[in-house]
């Protein structure tokens, strides 16, 4: 049996293995200078019902074979010439990679939005908890943007699904290629999202946020989709203790917009 060091370990999705090719060619090259020649494979194994599985695939590396255990617990096989072996040192040392590797992709996969990439909005307030907290230390101001798609349900209504789901996408990616480096995109829910602004006052936030304007309604525009949408810009000079407060003072200045028309956008600055 392979030895598996104890990492931490969550359930490895179907994307994620192909994320294991990254470091296969290497380990490929590795475990067959290591098997003087012979003829080697790996096969991915668990424990199911207190009886052990096999995926029955011949891998070429253990880091491929790694990309096929879906439990936790599991471990690596080693094959050479139709005969069983334990691991090398090297081969489990590419194991112990393989599943730090799928560990840190899965960690990352599950801050996001799975429709648009944009960070989903559990990631997005423990981002702005984190911004805060920089913020009031060396005291720089924060800007946050609460956004909302106007019209939205209608093409849902009318044009289905996947193009409203194809509306989110260009809304996020759109904005993702106009911001600074350091500013952040969630999706809050539905058609509403938010922009992290850290180190932003009103005059640099106006600057960043005029260019998401004109890339979001041009490329709108570009598909014929008749959405527009409303945005609450809120600069705090000097940010409140809790992320709670600030996307609900956005929020708040984002639906005084949908009140009153649509379509546009409120700046406000705090103390």
């Amino acid at each position: 049996m392979g030895w598996l060091p104890r990492l931490p370990r969550v359930p490895i999705g179907q994307k994620l293995r192909k994320r294991v090719e990254t470091v296969t060619q290497a380990a490929v090259a590795s475990n067959n200078n290591q098997n003087n020649g012979g003829s080697t494979h790996y096969v991915a194994c668990w424990s199911q019902d207190n009886c052990q599985v096999r995926c029955w695939h011949q891998h070429r590396s253990v880091s491929e074979a790694a990309g096929c255990i879906d439990v936790a617990g599991g471990f690596v096989k080693a094959v050479t010439d139709g005969r069983e072996r334990s691991l090398t040192y090297d081969e489990q040392e590419n194991l112990v990679r393989a599943f730090l590797t799928l560990y840190l992709s899965e960690k990352e996969v599950s801050r996001k939005d799975s429709k648009t990439g944009a960070l989903n909005e559990r990631a997005f307030r423990q981002v702005l908890d984190q911004e805060i907290k920089r913020s009031r230390r060396h005291r720089n101001p924060l800007t946050i943007v609460y956004l909302d798609l106007d019209g939205f349900k209608a093409v849902n209504d009318t044009l289905g699904h996947r193009m409203g789901d194809m509306v989110l996408q260009v809304t996020v990616w759109s904005m993702q290629s106009t911001i600074r480096e350091m500013d952040i995109v969630g999706r809050l829910g539905g058609d509403e999202f938010a922009l992290l602004l850290p180190e932003a006052s009103a005059d640099n936030a106006r600057v960043v946020f005029d260019k998401v304007q004109k890339a979001v309604k041009e490329a709108l525009k570009a598909y014929k989709w008749q959405v527009t949408f409303s945005a609450g810009m809120v600069t705090f000079k000097t940010p409140p203790a809790t992320a709670d407060y600030m996307i609900d003072v956005a929020e708040r200045a984002m639906y005084s917009v949908k009140h009153s028309g649509k379509n546009r956008i409120s700046r406000l600055v705090l103390d």
